[in-house]
């Protein structure tokens, strides 16, 4: 059961994630290309809030940015293709416990804590998003 919330969820930030970018513009298109090219820049990018959000210490920094690499060039060919079939996303979400994983393994206790309160709060956000969207029939 847990699973398959967490497939609901992973598909659902996926989905708002994918529906909110498609009306970027500018400038947000040309960075979301970047993102979407280079997993040094997905890792690069992911590691710098790791780092200030949980207030990581260098050497932390550093194994968080190896270990966000290594998963985003693994999930690189997923982002490559136009619209994503749910084995897919399945997959990435594999690789992304995965991930977690790892990174758990560097993360001291209380910066796992607080990994989980701000997944909580996204969770919750997505939650409202997706409530209100429904509610408007989008």
């Amino acid at each position: 059961m847990m699973k398959i919330k967490n497939i609901f969820i992973g598909t659902a930030v996926l989905l708002v994630i994918i529906t909110f970018s498609s009306f970027a513009q500018g400038r947000q298109d040309c960075f979301r290309e970047l993102f979407r090219k280079s997993p040094e820049t997905r890792a690069q990018v992911i590691t710098m809030v790791m780092k200030n959000k949980l207030d990581m210490e260098e050497a932390q920094a550093e194994r968080a940015l190896q270990v966000n690499l290594k998963y985003a060039k693994l999930s690189q060919p997923y982002l490559k293709v136009e619209g994503m079939a749910m084995e897919n996303i399945a997959e990435l979400l594999d690789l992304n416990q995965k991930r977690s994983t790892e990174l758990k393994a560097i993360l001291t206790p209380e910066q796992i804590k607080k990994t989980e309160d701000i997944r909580a709060k996204w969770i919750n956000r997505l939650e409202t998003i997706l409530t209100h969207l429904k509610e408007n029939n989008f």
